[in-house]
């Protein structure tokens, strides 16, 4: 090692130490003059000095790089570091494997430096920026949140090397992403219809500044800012602080993600001091540590005491260099600063949470985005209701205070515990759901209510529409519910003198007479083709008649036939006739103690067709304002039928309606279905349903909690806690089915009138036959008579 004597204000004079050298490259072509650091003189304790050599080449000289290391080689250096490109440190990065120097890489772009494969990066340590970091940022947030897609547009600022890590950390994650390049022909308005197209809400963007600006210009263009969109922004922190966007996006839910960025000045001078206690560490712990012969000449230079690189990285050098950490990738441990927009704060950011490689993803208070909804903070809200059995039911209490309770008020009740939240109950302000009025700008009912701010929920089956949507918004629906018709049943008289048929259709009425013949034809071709049969069971007439007489088990026991096949047959045929008389017999019981119900309604268009009965609906309902406003069709006839319509505002009043027989009322099918199971009138409900919705609460439109409550109904829905609350309130069977079957009921005389006129019937028609026979009988002697006296006669004429 070179021993003399320097002049430093560090180093006392006359000071026999050591030097040892350091290479600096800068590059022209990315560097300025102005950002140019300065390298200084590193003292190593009072034995020794690291001495930086510069070296300037611009993008046309990147060849000469090799030489100018060689240069520096001969002055004995220890390591380098490189301000430039990924792609020109190539170069430097392959000296520093050929000679074993650490080698130190700036790099001015944001990619992670994938050399060629012909050179070998275990040699050189990377310094920030590095997309792998803000990547693994991001896909902590992806994990933080439970996203399973995301979309991100990005520019040639980042490379390709950039994105395909990006989707390898998803993919692996399971998580679907959507990946958009924004360019010259593909600008800021493409980029986000394509995104728009793609449906999806998770956002990240990597662009350069100007990009950037352009996206979210035009992104608060298109009130995206203010819709359920998330968006995580790398950009420059202090650019964003000094933008007037900051304002257009503070309604929205934006994360900004920045680097800690040092000036180039404080990296190489942490880069020099992590060399320079390297060094110290291995002097003070080696004291045959020595500098090898670098080369270039040779194409295997001597190494002197290895592993310096990995004395600079490791953990017992950490408490030294406050300022600079190294990740076990060898890049520098940066930390990534993530903040959030908040409402109301004249354009503040929030940091929120961090990310390094040392500490992970770290999030201050669990929050990421400031401006979503947290809770109430016991908070007491208005919630407006009007009654829908059983969905709300009303009742007043002693004090005049009103109260409703019901399957929607378990869902209430839910979103008040995990929500923190207290309220009161409010009645409709007209007793109706309401809309919006025809000029957009006022609503009526409890629609008016929560959009004028009277209320701050609205709780009860409100039926999801465009044009109330226009007005309020509406949580996730708790369930899909079509419309349903129920009307007062027809007595139908006839049916009852006959309803000892009912218990077959007719079709297996025709099976059945159909089996009787096929037997008795059976019997008949046997009885005349066995030799074992009798010739009195021969005749056509008899096996026709065994078989209708096994049918309903009145022959006796005698009446079989003499062969064995003819057995078989008849025995087989008596097994199928026992099962299907017990099939009708417990049938018969059922239809004449219950009678089935018939709907003589079954859709809306008999509804329009019908003579018997008028449309009804609630006043105020969505189904007012559908068919009010129809301009033709089926919806249009039953506008028509509905012109003389009483007012009514609540659906029992519908019911007592529809218990008159003239009206056929129509709200959500459930409700109908609940007044059916939970009492005994000749009420039925038509078999199809029509204009199919989304069943759900109304709050005032972009309410902070909205999309907290919307995640909290679907978890809920998704544990089955939903079908609890409806399994509570409707029964599974009808209960007016169930108090028949305790106690059984007498039949009147008009259920069993049909017996009595069927056998009225088969009897007149027997005594047609015994007319028949008997004037056949006699006209038959008659002629027999006849002829028995002229032959006689004839006989009496002949000569003895």
């Amino acid at each position: 090692m070179i021993c003399g004597i320097l002049v430093f204000f560090l180093i006392p004079t006359g000071v026999c130490i050591e030097e040892f050298g350091i290479g600096v490259f800068f590059d022209l072509s990315v560097w300025s003059t102005d950002e140019l650091p300065s390298a200084k003189v590193f003292s190593i304790g009072s034995t020794a000095t690291l001495i930086p050599y510069e070296h300037y080449f611009d993008g046309n000289e990147v060849f000469n790089i090799t030489q100018a290391v060689c240069d520096m080689a001969e002055k004995e250096i220890v390591g380098m570091v490189t301000f430039t490109t990924c792609k020109k440190a190539a170069v430097t990065a392959h000296q520093a494997n050929l000679l074993n120097l650490p080698h130190v890489l700036v790099a001015r772009d944001n990619e992670h430096c994938d050399f060629p494969p012909f050179i070998s990066s275990h040699q050189t340590l990377m310094v920030y920026p590095d997309c792998r970091l803000l990547i693994k940022a991001f896909v902590s947030i992806t994990l933080q949140k439970a996203w399973r897609s995301v979309s991100v547009i990005y520019d040639e600022t980042y490379g390709e090397s950039c994105i395909n890590y990006l989707v390898g950390q998803l993919s692996a994650l399971s998580i679907s992403s959507n990946i958009i390049k924004m360019s010259e022909t593909n600008d800021a308005d493409t980029s986000l219809a394509l995104l728009i197209r793609a449906n999806d809400t998770k956002l990240f963007t990597m662009l350069n500044g100007n990009r950037t600006e352009d996206l979210l210009h035009q992104a608060s263009s298109v009130d995206m800012f203010s819709r359920e969109y998330y968006w995580i922004i790398h950009y420059d922190s202090k650019f964003l602080k000094s933008s007037h966007l900051l304002t257009a996006m503070e309604g929205g839910n934006v994360l900004t993600a920045s680097f800690d960025k040092r000036l180039p000045d404080a990296i190489l001078s942490d880069i020099i001091s992590a060399y320079g206690y390297g060094l110290e560490y291995m002097l003070n712990h080696n004291t045959t540590f020595s500098i090898g012969k670098y080369d270039c000449d040779d194409k295997k230079p001597s190494i002197g005491e290895p592993g310096l690189l990995q004395i600079i990285t490791r953990n017992s050098m950490q408490e030294n260099l406050e300022n600079i950490k190294w990740s076990k990738d060898g890049v520098l441990d940066a930390t990534v600063h993530i903040s959030s927009t908040q409402a109301g704060r004249n354009g503040t950011l929030a940091e929120v949470a961090t990310y390094n490689y040392t500490d992970g993803f770290r999030v201050k208070d669990g929050r990421l985005y400031q401006n979503l909804f947290k809770d109430f903070a016991n908070r007491t809200l208005k919630v407006v209701s009007w009654t829908s059995t059983p969905f709300t039911m009303r009742k007043q209490s002693t004090n005049g205070q009103v109260q409703y309770h019901g399957f929607c008020y378990d869902i209430l009740e839910e979103f008040a515990k995990v929500f923190n939240f207290r309220y009161v109950m409010l009645d409709s302000v007209d007793g109706t759901y309401g809309g919006p009025t025809n000029d957009g700008k006022n609503g009526t009912g409890m629609v008016g209510m929560v959009m004028r701010g009277e209320a701050d929920i609205g709780v009860g089956p409100f039926t999801v529409t465009a044009a109330r949507e226009t007005v309020v918004d509406f949580l996730t629906p708790f369930q899909e519910e079509g419309v349903g018709i129920i009307m007062k049943t027809k007595d139908q008289k006839n049916d009852r003198m006959f309803r000892m048929f009912l218990p077959f259709q007719s079709t297996s009425w025709i099976a059945t007479g159909v089996s009787i013949v096929i037997t008795g034809i059976i019997l008949f071709v046997i009885s005349r083709c066995s030799p074992y049969t009798n010739d009195a069971d021969k005749p056509i007439y008899k096996n026709f008649w065994l078989a209708f007489g096994a049918f309903f088990g009145q022959l006796g026991g005698d009446s079989t036939h003499t062969s064995a096949s003819g057995r078989i047959i008849l025995g087989i045929w008596w097994m199928c006739t026992i099962l299907i008389l017990e099939l009708y017999t417990a049938n018969l019981a059922a239809y004449l103690t219950i009678p089935p119900a018939k709907s003589p309604i079954k859709n809306l268009e008999q509804l329009a067709a019908s003579s018997d009965y008028k449309p009804l609906v609630k006043t105020g309902s969505n189904l007012d304002f559908l068919f009010r406003r129809a301009k033709g069709g089926l919806y249009k006839q039953i506008q028509e039928k509905m012109d003389q319509m009483p007012v009514i505002t609540t659906t029992e009043a519908g019911y007592e309606l529809v218990g008159t027989g003239k009206y056929a009322y129509m709200t959500d099918v459930s409700q109908l279905t609940y007044k059916v199971l939970k009492g005994c009138h000749d009420l039925l409900v038509a078999e199809e349903t029509f204009n199919k919705a989304g069943l759900s609460f109304i709050v005032r439109t972009n309410a902070e909690f909205k999309t907290a409550f919307n995640l909290h109904m679907i978890r809920m829905i998704e544990a089955g806690l939903i079908a609890k609350f409806h399994s509570k309130w409707w029964p599974r069977v009808s209960e007016c089915s169930q108090d028949s079957s305790k106690s059984a009921t007498a039949l009147q005389i008009d259920s069993m009138a049909g017996i009595f006129i069927v056998y009225a019937a088969f009897s007149g028609l027997a005594l047609i036959f015994f007319v028949s026979e008997m004037v056949f009988y006699f006209l038959i002697r008659r002629q027999r008579d006849t002829k028995i006296k002229s032959s006689e006669v004839t006989n009496l004429k002949q000569p003895l």
